[in-house]
């Protein structure tokens, strides 16, 4: 059971309510930034909803750890990844899925453990837990307990087929620079000047208008910055990274790492893309497979930072991942970061992603 719920909810009473009414149910949850989506439609404000599976020919497991400082990220990625496969009853076997919750700061390093301990890359749809307005009210929960500080996965060895999906819309404007000064997740510098002025001057070209350092978060929905991660029949696909705040030394400080030496490009979408895009990420997810049948559910991540630009028009963008689902149950919650899997193989974090994963008729 995967359950999402805003800030303004108490975790602990639902984990006790969920583990009263399902004491047999695996449940991971994750808060989401004012609302959901599912196919019902488009629900905001003090709102949870909840998505389950039962799959007698299956296996499901789940784990949660409480994070304290000084933890070693790693290793506390790879014990939650080991406790929730042996909970499935598959211990040795690679799960066809796994759903990752965290709070937002470590979502690279959870990745790359997630990959070193399989062996391979698996798909992954995950999000990273939000709040209302970036203030560290966001919370993961199982059946134990419910904490500020965490990782959160289940694993699913399901009896249907899985596929999936994990892209942006956006496309690359043509201006690129070299990351050559990084400070965690602050970019500070770009072909050595100070981060911020080059994102400026990228982002006048394109506008024709002055950013706002105090307005950078919203102005800067349309205008983030990609980085390559791979290519499909010659066509370039890229991570996004969502700039947050200026730093006082001029940098950007961002929602996900930059590595010193990759390039850096701006890249540029539209509101319409916003709206319509969960709805094309859900084809392309049914696409993956040429004989893929009607989905018989689905899980989608969508962008906080992304929803709060179509604030307006959520409901259609529910209607597109509707239309899209075939109408099957889905959920979908806004996230501080997106995981997923690029159709070349390639997991990843991102910012103003969509990551969808949908379930089929179909029989492995």
């Amino acid at each position: 059971m995967l359950v999402y719920y805003t800030e303004t909810q108490d975790a602990e009473a639902i984990k006790r309510e969920l583990n009263t009414h399902f004491p047999n149910t695996y449940v991971i949850g994750c808060s989401s930034c004012q609302g959901t989506m599912t196919d019902k439609g488009y629900v905001g404000g003090h709102s949870i909803s909840v998505w389950a599976v039962e799959d007698a020919d299956g296996a499901y497991g789940s784990a949660l750890c409480e994070l304290k400082e000084g933890d070693d990220i790693a290793e506390s990625a790879r014990t939650v990844l080991s406790r929730a496969i042996d909970s499935s009853g598959r211990p040795g076997e690679l799960p066809a899925l796994i759903t990752l919750h965290a709070t937002p700061g470590h979502e690279e390093t959870i990745l790359q453990a997630i990959r070193e301990e399989l062996g391979v890359n698996i798909p992954i749809i995950g999000g990273s837990a939000a709040d209302d307005g970036v203030s560290g009210k966001w919370s993961l929960m199982d059946n134990a307990r419910v904490t500020s500080e965490g990782i959160a996965m289940a694993v699913f060895f399901p009896s249907a087929r899985v596929s999936y999906s994990f892209h942006n819309g956006y496309a690359a404007m043509g201006s690129s620079a070299v990351a050559t000064k990084v400070d965690g997740r602050t970019l500070v510098e770009l072909d050595g000047k100070p981060a911020f002025d080059v994102y400026g001057k990228w982002y006048f070209n394109a506008t024709g208008n002055a950013i706002d350092p105090d307005g950078l978060f919203a102005q800067s929905t349309l205008f983030p910055l990609g980085r390559q991660t791979g290519e499909i029949h010659g066509m370039p696909y890229y991570t996004l990274s969502h700039p947050a705040t200026v730093s006082p030394e001029g940098g950007i400080q961002m929602f996900c790492n930059i590595q010193e030496g990759e390039t850096v490009h701006f890249m540029s979408g539209t509101t319409e893309m916003l709206v319509s895009r969960a709805g094309r990420v859900v084809d392309s997810a049914n696409d993956h497979d040429k004989n893929t049948c009607d989905p018989i559910g689905g899980l989608a991540i969508y962008c906080a930072g992304c929803m709060l630009h179509v604030s307006d028009s959520l409901h259609n963008v529910a209607a597109n991942m509707r239309l899209s689902m075939h109408h099957a149950p889905f959920i979908c919650p806004f996230t501080f970061g997106e995981q997923g899997q690029f159709l070349g193989g390639e997991i990843a974090h991102g910012n103003l992603m969509i990551s969808a994963v949908l379930f089929h008729k179909d029989e492995l």
